[in-house]
């Protein structure tokens, strides 16, 4: 099976009254800094956000290198207070599809 580990990370945006139609413009200011960025060689994937309602936190998620990933989000002008690195486990659908991969 290939390695399923990926380095990923979070930008943690505490986000007061944010709205839905914010988060859609940050996924466009994202996704074109990851093309921009991309273009230049350094490889980033945007993996969407999460909003914490109750905390109006949203929290985004991204793989690749930290420094990358720490210039996707600045070059979006988003206003994160901190990115940290994560961990998670993945589905056995994901597993499948590493095993295809390969």
């Amino acid at each position: 099976m290939a390695n399923a580990v990926r380095t990923s990370y979070i930008a943690e945006c505490f986000w007061a009254g944010v709205q839905e139609e914010d988060l859609h413009e940050l996924d466009r200011r994202i996704a074109a800094s990851v093309r921009a960025i991309t273009d230049d060689g350094e490889p980033v994937r945007y993996l969407g956000w999460l909003l914490v309602i109750d905390d109006e936190v949203v929290l985004v998620l991204f793989e690749g290198p930290i420094r990358t990933v720490r210039r996707v989000a600045e070059h979006a002008e988003m206003r994160f207070d901190r990115i940290l690195q994560t961990a998670r486990s993945i589905s056995d659908q994901e597993v499948l599809q590493c095993e295809r991969d390969q």
